[in-house]
């Protein structure tokens, strides 16, 4: 065999540069430094709060040193369920398939809303993190009861607010609750006695997840702000003191990642998933339903029914069972909303309502005036809060927000508009997902 012999120094450096030229590139359009996303969503978020330092500097603080958003285009029907849906697929309601906040039954929606992952028909962020071996921490976030990720207190309560403790606890990873409630000091019995001591704790357990477990995705769910709107109406004082504590649960959150340990690694995401509207009358759409013989009632219920009315805040859905009714339906239900001069709502067509990825097994939708609410109350209804939500999102005021810092984030980005169907594009772009269904974009100049 001939001997070997060494490389002179030129031939080396010639070939590390080829190999170099061969090596895999990073992902483009991807900043690297992005190792976690912790994605807070604020129900009822509107642009004008972090344009208010009193009530929200901490708000205020992420909009003048991050990214911020004039407006965010909800889906349709501008609702909570729908739209957080959105918020982790990138699809609109016609693919992921929650249509509305609760579920639906032969007699109409339900008192059970969605709360299990299994509802969900498209891909979901947590998804796409879990395939690439990431971690994923879920902090009541709507729809997500028995989703497959490391730690999971899902969103759902008893509506008699009895036992919501206990349907916390046998939803959430087994034992977190538990773990949680010791970790930030909060007795399980004192977690669910209103929306604020849940987003109380909340926010205390996302924090206490974060700084222990450092996962690469969470997400986090807060309510109080929307209650305070839908009670008070949008323009009230009570709902400034909710933004109050609001920020400071945000503040908390933030404070955590930053002692993480892996804060120049993380991106926070502040998102809403719609504004709000003043109501101040309700048109029960089934009243009229019966009153033209298409459904019956029975006890103040419906016992059965030719056309029926499902409303998701102030819009409705109706469903017509054989398309030989759907012209006097139609014809009922717009001669009734003319009754007083101004038509108290309009009939979406299914062209229009393809084009906003709505329910594909509607009939057609109702879309109400301003001020008005669609209700599926039989009998006379006055309105029993001051504020709404669940219209078209192109409607004033029924935008909500995006903030953005840290790893990945343009510092300083102005967007003038987007829509929440772009959030989950762009947490996969930071984290270097899958999500080939998504129908919405990262935009321009957010990221770095």
């Amino acid at each position: 065999m001939g001997s070997r012999r060494g490389r002179d120094p030129a031939t080396a450096l010639l070939i590390l540069l080829l190999l170099g030229a061969c090596a895999p590139a990073p992902e483009s359009g991807r900043d690297q430094s992005c190792e976690h996303v912790v994605i807070v969503s604020i129900d009822g978020l509107r642009p004008d709060f972090y344009a208010d330092p009193e009530s929200a500097p901490t708000l205020t603080s992420i909009a003048a040193s991050g990214a911020r958003a004039a407006a965010v285009e909800s889906v349709y029907p501008s609702s909570t369920y729908p739209a957080h849906a959105s918020i982790v697929t990138g699809v609109r309601p016609a693919k992921h398939g929650i249509h509305a906040n609760t579920t639906w039954t032969e007699q109409g929606s339900s008192r059970n809303w969605y709360w299990y992952a299994r509802d969900l028909k498209a891909k979901t962020l947590w998804q796409a993190a879990r395939e690439k071996g990431l971690t994923v921490a879920i902090t009541y976030w709507p729809t997500s009861v028995g989703a497959k990720a490391d730690w999971v207190l899902g969103e759902i309560w008893d509506p008699e607010n009895r036992e919501t403790v206990r349907r916390l606890a046998a939803a959430a990873t087994p034992g977190l609750l538990t773990e949680l409630a010791l970790g930030v000091g909060i007795p399980q019995e004192k977690i669910a006695l209103d929306r604020a001591a849940i987003d109380g704790f909340v926010s205390r357990a996302a924090a206490h997840l974060f700084k222990k477990h450092r996962p690469n995705l969470q997400l986090v769910h807060l309510l109080s702000v929307d209650e305070a709107q839908h009670q008070a109406g949008p323009g009230a004082p009570e709902v400034k003191a909710a933004l109050r504590v609001q920020d400071d649960n945000i503040a908390r959150i933030r404070k955590a990642i930053e002692e993480s340990g892996v804060g120049p690694k993380t991106a926070l995401l502040i998102v809403g998933d719609h504004g709000f509207t003043s109501i101040s009358r309700n048109v029960g759409a089934n009243t009229i339903l019966r009153d033209a013989g298409f459904l019956t009632e029975e006890e103040g219920r419906v016992a059965s029914w030719r056309a029926l009315t499902r409303s998701s805040g102030g819009s409705a859905s109706i469903y017509v069972k054989d398309p030989a009714d759907l012209p006097g339906v139609k014809q009922a239900l717009l001669a009734a909303s003319a009754l007083d001069g101004a038509p108290r709502y309009r009939v979406l067509e299914r062209p229009e309502l393809d084009a906003l990825g709505y329910n594909p097994d509607a009939a057609f939708a109702l879309e109400p005036a301003d001020g008005v609410a669609i209700t599926e109350r039989l009998g006379p209804s006055v309105p029993t809060v001051k504020g709404n939500h669940g219209q078209l999102p192109t409607r004033p005021g029924l935008q909500t927000g995006f903030l953005a810092e840290g790893a990945g984030i343009r510092a300083g980005a102005r967007i003038e508009r987007m829509r929440v169907i772009d959030i989950a594009p762009t947490v996969a772009e930071l984290l270097g997902l899958d999500l080939p269904e998504a129908e919405g974009h990262t935009p321009p100049n957010l990221l770095r």
